[in-house]
């Protein structure tokens, strides 16, 4: 299974872009999104960006995410009692 991240655009150097979600800040590259301008949002994947997504659908999927978290810890928790 493959999961893609959403991340803002803080910072873009010719065709590498510097991307931040939840304190992580990494490097990705726009080859396959050179539309894409400091401030967006993008999935990213295996160090490349996938694909421009608007900032509502970007904060969805960070909450499914953190959705996701908080159920498998809950799970870990149960399993250790």
């Amino acid at each position: 299974m493959c999961l893609a991240l959403p991340m803002r655009i803080t910072a873009i150097d010719g065709g590498l872009a510097t991307i931040e979600a939840g304190g992580l800040t990494q490097r990705a590259s726009l080859a396959l999104v050179p539309e894409a301008r400091v401030g967006d949002h993008v999935l990213v994947h295996a160090g490349y960006a996938l694909t421009v997504i608007d900032e509502g659908e970007a904060q969805e999927r960070l909450r499914l995410f953190a959705e996701l978290e908080a159920a498998a810890a809950a799970e870990d928790d149960d399993a250790r009692e």
